[in-house]
């Protein structure tokens, strides 16, 4: 931009107009970043943009649903654990009745095996993440909004899984077996889904891991099409303001010299 000389009031306004216009677009591209933050910028490159944006946008959306997700499946995960804590547990307990020969310890064993039982049903039920629970008696599903994929869950509370109150362990080599032949059983049920869950949950990560990619890339496409040249809007800012100063001080001089004009007019 060139500074043309000012012989007027109203060029010297004109001036200062146009250099306030030209320093408050380029101080809109120092804040935003962008070049191009309006239709009347250019028209294509905003259009284009918007729509990279909400491309973005609505990618970003999909990873925070399987983000949801991967945490209802990870808290399934570690209910699942719990659980087969438990049955190894409850596994020694029977190994310990059926190497006796005492049917008052048997018996002391069969109670002690009753009462941590109940702990699978708890810890079933409280495997849940934002009002999703895959393992209790009644699973729900899991839906990822915009992934297309849907997750049954799987019953993990004793009556699913076969064990039942242990009952006449005392002197009976065969109730005592009957209980560890259910947890076996249980045993591998429970590694079944724990497999099951795994595999979900790795492939809901490398989804959210490609849904985030393209979410970056589709920002970035916009910003390219948007950005601003800092250094160069900075330089324009400071160049109109100065021309700005200048057309400020031509306005002054100016009105000073129509306030002489007519001063020579008005005498007597």
């Amino acid at each position: 931009m060139t500074l043309s000389p000012i012989a007027s009031a109203t060029s010297a306004l004109n001036s200062i107009q146009s250099n306030q216009a030209l320093q408050d677009a380029n101080l809109q591209r120092l804040t935003t970043g962008r070049s191009v933050n309006s239709p009347s910028d250019n028209a294509q490159a905003f259009v284009l943009a918007q729509g990279l944006l909400d491309r973005s946008a609505t990618l970003s959306d999909v990873g925070a649903s399987i983000g949801q997700g991967v945490g209802a499946l990870q808290a399934a995960s570690n209910g699942i654990d719990a659980i087969s804590s438990v049955v190894n547990q409850l596994k020694g307990l029977a190994q310990q009745a059926l190497s006796s020969t005492d049917p008052t310890q048997q018996t002391n064993l069969q109670n002690q095996f009753n009462s941590l039982a109940g702990q699978i049903d708890s810890l079933a039920a409280d495997s849940s993440y934002n009002g999703v629970n895959l393992i209790a008696a009644n699973p729900g599903s899991l839906t990822i909004s915009g992934a297309g994929t849907t997750i049954t869950g799987a019953a993990a509370d004793s009556a699913s899984l076969g064990i039942g109150a242990a009952a006449g362990w005392a002197g009976s080599t065969a109730n005592i077996q009957a209980s560890i032949d259910s947890l076996n059983q249980a045993t591998a049920t429970l590694r079944s889904q724990s497999a099951d869950l795994g595999d979900n949950a790795a492939q809901l990560q490398i989804t959210a891991s490609f849904v985030q990619s393209q979410s970056a890339i589709a920002a970035d496409g916009a910003s390219k099409l948007t950005s601003a040249d800092l250094a160069t809007a900075a330089a324009n800012v400071q160049s109109a303001n100065t021309y700005r100063q200048l057309g400020l001080a031509a306005l002054r001089n100016a009105n000073q010299s129509q306030e002489a004009i007519l001063g020579l007019f008005t005498q007597r």
